[in-house]
């Protein structure tokens, strides 16, 4: 029989492990937390995580300590991340062409279990654009075009398997296309992209609002259709393809992630952090500056929508580049 001082020895060590465990999680995060960006500086992966950066210590307590891990079309930092420590000091911030399109069309042993998804943090949907000189006056004559017997239609585009091409995929197969009929220009990178199809080398792009915006209004660029549900406030003359009669939405998803196994109370509390950093006024401000809407900063349903975004990619990924 164990004595009455042997319990209560065993009792209190007991009680004094379980209370550490508690002031631990209650204490985190302790010191700062390193996001890896997977792209490089200056583009909307570093704004956006710029954005935030400039408010968490009020909501997290802690400072954020951003990385570059480049590379692989964003891949790079979602394998990082995907085999960090889940300690909860490492997330990675990517867009949905960098987690999602390209490990889908690179073949990588990597899928939307392999993270632990905190936040979408924006959603810009792409304006379908086109040169103002050009013989697009309207959707109507570019899917015209496409079912005519003439030329491949040149497309400029960030890269093959980027989220602007995944864009103009969904298109073309909701517009009932043969995609035969188009000839994509990669330019490995947004800023290039643009740059061609102002120089002249292809008709059509997808881009942004805060790239598109200047451009429109220079006359030098013509909008022909939003990839959203509603119209943009910058653009109240610019259809949605879903009034043109074509069920897609489309655009750059930015998002917060973690590594698999991150504990639900830590993970938890950077959502809950991330809920107070969507309210505030200066990130508010911040968007509306950058032309972004403040609702697409989403906690609450993005991981059941994470998943469901991986299994349509899936889907038309593998239909269309064998």
């Amino acid at each position: 029989m164990r004595s009455t001082l042997a319990v209560s020895l065993a009792t209190s060590v007991g009680m004094l492990v379980g209370a550490g465990t508690v002031l631990a999680q209650e204490d985190y995060p302790d010191r700062p937390i390193s996001v890896a960006a997977c792209y490089g500086a200056g583009g909307g992966v570093d704004r956006n995580v710029r954005m935030i950066e400039r408010v968490a210590p009020d909501h997290i307590g802690q400072s954020l300590l951003i990385e570059y891990r480049t590379g692989g079309s964003g891949t790079v930092a979602m394998q990082y991340i995907s085999e960090a420590d889940p300690d909860g000091y490492s997330l990675a911030s990517c867009d949905n062409g960098g987690a999602i399109i390209a490990p889908i069309a690179q073949g990588l042993d990597f899928d939307g279990d392999d993270v632990t998804p905190i936040a979408q943090i924006s959603f810009q949907p792409w304006l379908m654009t086109t040169r103002a000189n050009s013989p697009y006056e309207s959707v109507e004559d570019l899917v015209a075009a496409a079912k005519s017997s003439g030329e491949p239609i040149a497309i400029e585009i960030s890269d093959i398997a980027t989220s602007d091409h995944y864009g103009w995929l969904q298109f073309i197969k909701a517009a009932g296309l043969d995609p035969s009929r188009f000839k994509w220009n990669p330019h490995g990178g947004g800023g290039e992209k643009m740059r061609a199809i102002m120089a002249g080398e292809g008709d059509l792009l997808n881009d942004d609002a805060g790239e598109i915006e200047q451009h429109v209004k220079a006359g030098t660029l013509r909008a022909l259709a939003v990839y959203n549900d509603k119209r943009l406030p910058n653009f109240p003359d610019v259809p949605t393809l879903k009034e043109l009669g074509y069920d897609v939405t489309s655009g750059s998803a930015i998002a917060l992630f973690a590594p698999p196994g991150l504990s639900e109370e830590k993970a938890n509390k950077l959502r809950e952090a991330m809920k107070e950093i969507k309210a505030d006024p200066i990130l508010i401000e911040s968007f509306q500056l950058s032309l972004q809407d403040p609702d697409t900063f989403i906690v609450d349903g993005f991981a059941e929508s994470w998943k469901e975004d991986w299994a349509n990619a899936r889907e038309l990924l593998s239909a269309v580049l064998q």
